[in-house]
């Protein structure tokens, strides 16, 4: 299983353009991928689990996946949430 914490950068935080970008990449990737958040599990398949989530700036996130090419999947995601800017 790939496991790596994240913090979230963006300024905005996963707000809806970005939540609707992250739901797109994951529904992309046939692996199971869970969000642990402070409010606890959240599949990132799903906007509405992502937007009540609340992920700001600075929130902490875990972000886990399993599957065949989880390695690879886990990392498109973190290079994902890294690159957001806005």
């Amino acid at each position: 299983m790939f496991s790596q914490q994240f913090t979230i950068q963006n300024p905005t935080g996963l707000h809806a353009r970005p939540a609707g970008q992250l739901v797109a990449l994951c529904k992309a990737i046939p692996d199971d991928i869970r969000l642990i958040t402070a409010k606890g599990p959240v599949n990132p398949k799903n906007i509405l689990g992502i937007l009540t989530a609340g992920l700001k700036k600075g929130s902490e996130i875990t972000v886990e996946v399993e599957g065949g090419s989880e390695q690879q999947s886990g990392e498109k995601i973190i290079a994902f949430l890294s690159g957001l800017t806005e």
